[in-house]
């Protein structure tokens, strides 16, 4: 059985999706019992990083020299008719693991939707991309044989929001590497503090600026944490690039008289010395279908605040202190117990150590052969989801 991927996310996108297919595809090339495998990317120039993944056995990757924008105006907004296979070939399966699935000649169709949050909370995603959404992911739900969600809050979602039923749906998690742990090097923490000028104590959030990541928020509740710790100035560093309606957080924070340091993307070693550093790591998302970065705190032995939305306490479980996003005070409260309760702390960054090896992108690779191997039976085409009623 030969499997297409399109890998484009991987290709194209440092953070976020294009992170977790990354690390899923990687992970899912060395397990034994894979099946042949064709990963396809649109991008204009090559890409060394998904070309490299040709070097494994069975696995061939193929570069479409257009931009990922064309092939997706090519489907979804002039609708031709150019099916999933003259891209990547024959293939008995054709994984769309980034919300979208071309339409197919023959292959049956697996298609990973990461989150609806652009239906939960619109007023939070780019117009323009929510357009986009609305109409290219029910059409790919319906072209696909099985949905594939990353949590079981996004698999309820699917049920509540598409009407997707539950027989359709299989949750294949995301996950953080084997590797991805703490900085215990003093020297290489040093630098790390020297080279962002960190101060003794900050809260560190991570994550692309953008509204739905609620950093404006947190900013408010790091300066109400601040005013009543009795502690010296309490700082906020927040790693990650610039996102859609970025101008919006900015000017929030600063309407608040707020502060937030932001330091960009950064290389992974430095996000895992930030998360060794950091006094407490918070993630207040208004929304998520996962929530990667609470694992990669907990893998790094920080405490953690999150969002008490279903996906995030799902992830976390019992091992972060999880308040309502949507109130500064509450937040205020939570940053203030990590920041001055040392049994607290040492009881979640504990629960924490333990709680990161619920789950694995090996486990997540194997659980989606199974997938491939499920979706192959049957016919290609699904009877429709209810999810659109144009086909």
């Amino acid at each position: 059985m030969r499997v297409a991927i399109d890998i484009t996310a991987a290709a194209t996108q440092q953070a976020g999706i294009g992170r977790s297919v990354r690390e899923l595809v990687n992970a899912l090339v060395i397990e034994p019992d894979r099946p042949d495998l064709t990963l396809v990317y649109t991008r204009r120039g090559p890409s060394r990083e998904a070309d490299a993944l040709a070097v494994h056995e069975r696995v061939n990757v193929r570069r479409i020299p257009v931009s990922p924008r064309v092939a997706l105006a090519t489907w979804f907004k002039a609708r031709l008719p150019v099916p999933g296979e003259a891209l990547a070939g024959p293939a008995r399966i054709f994984h769309g693991p980034d919300f979208t699935l071309p339409p197919l000649a023959a292959a049956h169709g697996v298609l990973t939707v990461h989150d609806l949050s652009y239906v939960i909370r619109p007023q939070d995603a780019h117009p323009r991309q929510r357009r986009f959404l609305e109409t290219a992911v029910p059409k790919s739900i319906d072209r696909a044989r099985l949905v594939i969600a990353v949590s079981e809050a996004t698999k309820r979602d699917l049920m509540q929001r598409y009407g997707v039923r539950p027989q359709r749906i299989r949750v294949v998690p995301n996950a953080v590497p084997d590797w991805f742990g703490p900085v215990t090097d003093g020297d290489e923490l040093a630098a790390v503090r020297k080279q962002l000028a960190l101060p003794e104590r900050f809260v560190l959030s991570v994550g692309t600026i953008q509204p739905r990541k609620n950093i404006e928020g947190l900013a408010r509740a790091v300066s109400l944490a601040s005013a009543r710790s009795g502690l010296p100035t309490i700082e906020h560093i927040h790693a990650g690039s610039e996102g859609w309606l970025c101008d919006r957080v900015y000017a929030a924070i600063e309407q608040a008289g707020d502060r937030v340091r932001f330091v960009g993307r950064v290389s992974d070693g430095t996000l895992r010395a930030l998360y060794s550093l950091a006094s407490v790591y918070a993630y207040p998302s208004h929304g998520e279908g996962f929530g990667i970065p609470i694992l990669e705190a907990f893998a790094c032995g920080c405490p953690v605040l999150t969002a008490d939305t279903p996906a995030t306490t799902e992830v976390a479980a019992d091992a972060a202190l999880a308040v309502d996003p949507s109130d500064p005070e509450a937040l205020a409260d939570g940053l203030s117990t990590l920041l001055t309760d040392e049994a607290s702390r040492s009881e979640l960054i504990a629960r924490g150590h333990e709680r990161r090896w619920a789950y694995s992108w090996r486990q997540s690779a194997q659980r989606l052969i199974e997938v491939y191997r499920e979706a192959a039976a049957g016919p290609p085409v699904p009877q429709p989801s209810g999810a659109t009623r144009d086909g």
